[in-house]
């Protein structure tokens, strides 16, 4: 078992409001460690886990890369499913990107690359479009995850390491990382230095506010304790990203699959998001979700104006 140092917060992290109301109370379904709290604040309406890690205990938590952030593709067709999704979600940011003339190379950091399947995806496009996209990923982990290894269109940098870097990106990717983040809006911040004026982050984290989070209580998920440090909807995500100086320019309800991991948690079986029920029941998810005006995640863009 994992251990972790532990701290409790009488404010919220993000606005220092000391109103704060208790939601739920699960266990850490991953790992074991023990059971964590969600707050929500009255002031700017983003709930958070409490009691939560210190953010130097942090790492123990992905160290063996065995987690739901580094899903098991044993299934070639779950793969190429998932490879799929990814292509989907680039879709709408590298519109955006590929207005600049073509002859101009495209610097993209996929920030908290978990397993590297954005960064794949971004090396595809890359290919299909016909453009120069410089891809650096990044992570807690030392070496790349396996499924980079020799690729070479990608730079793999560790996150103590990249800090470091004087380097400028026309795009941030942030693809479920900020809700992992102790401080977001200082995330934001920090990363806003590493844009080139007019630059982006996108920004894919779960939404709280899914018919889905209140079917399954402590069970769903994407509450994933005590991984997952913040618990946003709408307003609360736009809130964090102006708090770390940049305009959120929009947040749009979007969907990923939940229900396996979340079934099994309730069931205690191991049923994975991208193994056979968890594809099979995305149609269910995104259906149920539309009728309740809801959504399993949000998509975010942020821009460094001037």
């Amino acid at each position: 078992m994992t251990t972790l140092q532990m701290e409790t917060l009488n404010a919220c992290p993000l606005c220092g409001t000391s109103a704060l109301r208790h939601t739920l109370t699960a266990p850490d379904y991953e790992s074991h460690t023990g059971d964590y709290g969600i707050d929500e604040c009255s002031g700017c309406g983003a709930a958070f886990t409490n009691p939560r890690p210190v953010e130097a205990d942090l790492p123990k938590l992905y160290a063996q890369r065995s987690t739901v952030d580094f899903p098991a593709l044993d299934s070639g067709l779950v793969a190429r499913l998932r490879d799929f999704a990814i292509d989907r979600y680039l879709a709408d940011p590298l519109r955006c990107l590929n207005s600049a003339p073509t002859e101009r190379s495209v610097d993209i950091l996929d920030y908290g690359c978990g397993d590297g399947a954005l960064a794949r995806g971004l090396v595809r496009a890359a290919r299909k479009h016909g453009r120069d996209y410089r891809i650096t990923a990044t992570d807690f982990h030392d070496a790349a995850p396996p499924r980079l290894a020799g690729i070479e269109s990608i730079r793999y940098v560790p996150q103590a390491h990249s800090q470091n870097e004087d380097f400028r990106y026309h795009a941030i990717f942030l693809r479920h990382v900020v809700e992992h983040h102790p401080q977001p809006d200082r995330l934001i911040r920090e990363l806003k230095t590493r844009l080139h004026p007019g630059g982006r982050l996108f920004i894919e984290v779960p939404n709280r506010r899914s018919i889905w989070a209140r079917a399954f209580g402590g069970a769903y998920c994407a509450y994933n304790l005590p991984r997952h440090l913040f618990h946003f909807d709408a307003r609360s995500l736009s809130g964090a990203i102006e708090r770390g100086n940049l305009r959120c320019e929009r947040v749009a309800l979007a969907h990923t699959p939940l229900l396996g991991h979340s079934l099994g948690y309730l069931l205690s079986r191991k049923i994975q998001n991208t193994g056979l029920v968890g594809v099979a029941t995305y149609p269910l998810q995104i259906a149920v979700d539309a009728l309740a005006r809801t959504s399993s995640t949000l998509r975010a863009t942020a821009v460094a104006d001037g």
